[in-house]
């Protein structure tokens, strides 16, 4: 009987140590700044996804890398220009837009390619991250 006692309190302090030393868990929902455009008569996107650890990817394949230097920037953009103060969502036919996820901090912007009217940091921003990921290509 006492072994019967100690053998179960051994199974179970094993099981709950085992639990315990599981791997650390990963942000469901890391950090992110998106950039994309689309529309059109077929209605195709083009979407780019910049992870804040440094990978990029178009459509959910990794295409490169970032360096810390230019994330650092874009994060740093998006408060200089203060684009969490833009509330900006008037796509046209065609369309480019910046979303991003920063903390609890969630931001979308979209606009008309083809407008005047649209405010200047937006598309600095979006041509500034567009051509970091270009450089990856080249």
């Amino acid at each position: 009987m006492i072994f019967t006692k100690a053998y179960i309190i051994s199974l179970l302090s094993i099981i709950l140590i085992g639990n315990s030393c599981s791997p650390t868990k990963q942000d469901p929902n890391p950090d992110y700044i998106r950039i994309g455009n689309g529309g059109g008569f077929a209605g195709i996107e083009t979407v780019y996804t910049i992870n804040l650890k440094g990978s990029v990817d178009q459509g959910g394949s990794k295409i490169g890398s970032l360096k810390k230097a230019d994330i650092n920037q874009l994060t740093r953009n998006i408060d200089v220009l203060q684009l969490d103060q833009l509330d900006w969502n008037q796509p046209g036919n065609m369309y480019k837009f910046i979303e991003y996820k920063l903390g609890t901090k969630m931001h979308r912007m979209s606009w008309d390619s083809n407008s005047p009217d649209v405010n200047n940091n937006l598309n600095l921003f979006y041509n500034h991250a567009l051509h970091l990921i270009q450089k990856l290509n080249s």
